[in-house]
Formats: C-alpha cells, sequence, structure tokens
C-alpha cells in the first residue's frame, strides 16, 4: 500500500509539472504570435500613420520569419548553453525589444523591429519542445505537443481581436507597447522556474565548430531532410491561406471586409482545434507520417475546391470549405515536431527542432511570394489556389520519401 501511494503520489507530481510546463510553453508561444502579428493586425493604421502604401506593411511578415529562420538554426548551441527557460525568456527579450523599437515611426527602425522579433520567434519551438520531452509519454506525445502548438492560431486570434480595438481608441503605436508590456511581464513569471529546469545547461559552452548542429544533425539524417522539406510546403500552404484569403474573398467573391474577416477568424480557430484533434488521432494510430498524409490530401482537395469558387456559391458553403481548409492546413505542426522526434538523437530534440523548422520559415517567405508572382500572370485569386494544391502534393511526395527511407532510422524514442 506504501509503494502503491508513493507510484501514485509521484505521477500526481510528473502530471503537475506536465501542465504548468505547457501552460508556459503555450503562453510563450501566444504572446511571440501576438507580437509578431501585431502590426499586420493593424496595417492600414500603421500605413496611414507612417504615410505608406498599405502593401509596404506586409514586408514586416516576410522580414520576421527571415530573422526566425536565422535565429532556430542555432537552437541546439542556445539550449546547451542557457537551458530552455534561459532561451524561452530570450524569445521573449527580443519581441520586447523589436516590439519597443516598432513604436518609432520609421519604416527603417520598425523593419529593424521586425527583424528582433523574428529572432525572438524562432526560439520559441525548440525550447518548448526541449522542456516537454522531458515529461511527455510516449503515447502521448502528439497530443501535448499538438495542444502546445495551438499558441500560434490562439496569438493570431488575440492580435486580430485587440490589436484593432487598441489602435483605435489609443493610436496604433499602442499594440506594440501592450505586446511588448505582455511578453515583459511573462519573462518575470517565469524565472522562478529557472533553477528546476534549466538544470542541464552547460555555461562552459561556447561559440564554436557545433554552433549550427541544428542544420548539421538534419542534414545527416535523411529522414530529418525529407521531413524537413516537407515542413517547407505544407508551412507554404498554411501562410498562402492566412495571407490570401481576405483578399480572395473580397476581390474575387466580392465579399465585405468584415464578411471575409469572419472566414480569417474561422480559418485560425478551426486551426486550434485542428491541431488538437490530429495530435490525438496520430497517438491512437501510432503513424504520424500517415495523418500528415491524410491532412496534405485534405488540403489538396479544398483548394481545388477553393479554386472554383464563384459569387454564386452560398457564403455557408465557402464558410464549411475554409473552415475544413483551416482545419488541415494550420493542424500539422505538432505531429510534424513529434515525427522529428523519431529521428533525433539522444537529448538533441531542441537542436533538431531548430533544424527543421528553419526550412519551414523558408516555406513560410517562399509560399506567400511565389503566389504573387503567380497571380501577376493570372490574375485570379481562386484560380491561383492551385498553386496550393500543388504545394500541399509536393509535401505529401516528401512525406512519402520520409516513410520510405525512416525505416532504417527510426527508433522507440522515449
Amino acid at each position: 500500500m506504501y509503494e502503491n501511494d508513493l507510484e501514485s503520489s509521484e505521477i500526481n507530481r510528473t502530471t503537475s509539472r506536465l501542465w504548468i510546463i505547457l501552460l508556459v510553453t503555450i503562453s510563450v508561444q501566444v504572446l511571440a504570435t501576438f507580437t509578431s502579428l501585431s502590426l499586420a493586425a493593424i496595417a492600414p493604421d500603421v500605413a496611414d500613420g507612417l504615410k505608406i502604401s498599405p502593401e509596404l506593411v506586409g514586408f514586416q511578415v516576410s522580414l520576421l520569419y527571415l530573422g526566425a529562420a536565422l535565429m532556430s538554426t542555432i537552437a541546439g548551441f542556445q539550449l546547451r548553453r542557457w537551458g530552455p527557460i534561459r532561451v524561452s525568456q530570450a524569445s521573449l527579450a527580443f519581441c520586447v525589444f523589436g516590439a519597443s523599437l516598432a513604436v518609432i515611426p520609421s519604416v527603417y527602425v520598425i523593419a529593424l523591429g521586425s527583424l528582433i522579433i523574428g529572432f525572438g520567434y524562432g526560439m520559441t519551438n525548440p525550447a518548448a519542445s526541449e522542456l516537454l520531452l522531458r515529461l511527455v509519454p510516449v503515447e502521448r506525445r502528439n497530443l501535448i505537443f499538438s495542444i502546445k502548438q495551438t499558441g500560434v492560431p490562439i496569438g493570431g486570434v488575440l492580435a486580430g481581436l485587440t490589436g484593432p480595438s487598441i489602435s483605435q481608441y489609443f493610436g496604433w503605436q499602442a499594440v506594440p507597447v501592450v505586446a511588448a508590456l505582455s511578453c515583459l511581464f511573462l519573462i518575470l513569471i517565469m524565472q522562478p522556474l529557472r533553477k528546476k529546469w534549466d538544470n542541464k545547461r552547460n555555461s562552459a559552452v561556447r561559440f564554436g565548430s557545433k554552433i549550427f548542429d541544428s542544420i548539421t544533425i538534419v542534414i545527416k539524417s535523411p529522414p530529418l531532410v525529407w521531413l524537413s522539406i516537407s515542413g517547407f510546403f505544407y508551412a507554404a500552404v498554411q501562410l498562402c491561406l492566412a495571407t490570401f484569403v481576405v483578399t480572395l474573398l473580397v476581390t474575387d467573391v466580392n465579399f465585405s471586409l468584415v464578411e471575409a474577416g469572419i472566414v480569417l477568424a474561422i480559418i485560425q480557430g478551426s486551426g486550434a482545434v485542428g491541431r488538437i484533434f490530429w495530435g490525438w488521432v496520430a497517438d491512437r494510430l501510432g503513424h504520424g507520417i500517415l495523418v500528415l498524409l491524410i491532412m496534405g490530401a485534405i488540403c489538396i482537395s479544398s483548394s481545388v475546391l477553393v479554386s472554383a469558387i464563384t459569387e454564386n456559391w452560398q457564403p455557408l458553403i465557402i464558410y464549411t470549405l475554409f473552415f475544413f481548409l483551416g482545419f488541415n492546413a494550420l493542424g500539422w505542426t505538432g505531429v510534424f515536431q513529434v515525427e522529428a522526434a523519431r529521428y533525433a538523437p539522444d537529448g538533441k530534440l531542441g537542436a533538431v527542432i531548430g533544424g527543421i523548422t528553419a526550412p519551414s520559415y523558408g516555406g513560410v517567405i517562399f509560399g506567400p511570394a511565389t503566389f504573387s508572382i503567380v497571380y501577376f500572370y493570372i490574375g485570379s485569386y481562386t484560380s491561383t489556389f492551385l498553386l496550393v494544391a500543388l504545394f500541399a502534393l509536393l509535401g505529401m511526395l516528401c512525406l512519402i520519401f520520409v516513410s520510405r527511407v525512416g525505416a532504417k532510422y527510426n527508433k522507440d524514442f522515449c
């Protein structure tokens, strides 16, 4: 009886620690995403305040993800040197600094601030993955990692719901101020956790030949190479959807801006639900690649249907179509990260997450840019959406290669 009580007590402590860390990692992701999207959510007001064309504000997103891609390549060094809690705090500190610069009404200063915010954003996933892997049992990893990833759409919804109101009542510069103060507050709350959760850090680690081990580990593993390329194309699908859905509906389908905004909110909300659902399914099936392939197939069929939308379609049908597209186009990241863990060397998951995430950020930049170029020649947003179906197909082909070469490298990780 005494041994059973001890075992039960230990399980309860582990569960409590898991939920604390999960809450912290989600909070970091929410605020980093909120800060990243804060200016995009109020782009017309920012453009008006700076006396520039609204389209120029879109470059902020490209600069942000460029910074994220660069920073994620040295995730392994960061985690070894400082530990996941300090790295998470540092990511928020970059967001504080970048958002503070964004208050200054200068295009060049805001551009620099966006790049710095991107540095912070690129540090969030490796640190969170390193923390969660210590506590999450194998049979629940897809679900827990997917719950952690809901921080991205939640942050997006938060930016979309609060940013415009804050800008309307207090001016556009108040939005990055709120973002910076929120990040600073979370940094302080996290400080008591550092002693326990950064206990494996090595303060003797210095910049050296292994600073880019996040990339070298991935390059040396064929399954991780193909997985990272699939992430590139799946990220392109996700960002093309988020970037162009409002413009597509307003321009080609004659939706009002409010109606199109509702669709964007539906996409973000369904994406959060999709991440949890597909994480649960992947745990039940025990086959993450299959789940990712299913999501890709649904994205292909949904994107083809989007290309056929006309003004005669009923709004409810359009809402439903974009619900399913968002459910899958935004639902892949948690399962994707757990698949990476299957091929990660012991103690190197954070580095591997950084290594495979860098190409995903590349897809974020490549996808919308390519979509814009193709639209220039086609002249129709709906027709151009067939490109999104192509991205999903290419991502699926890469996942098939992961399965073919992965058997040799796969391991029962713990």
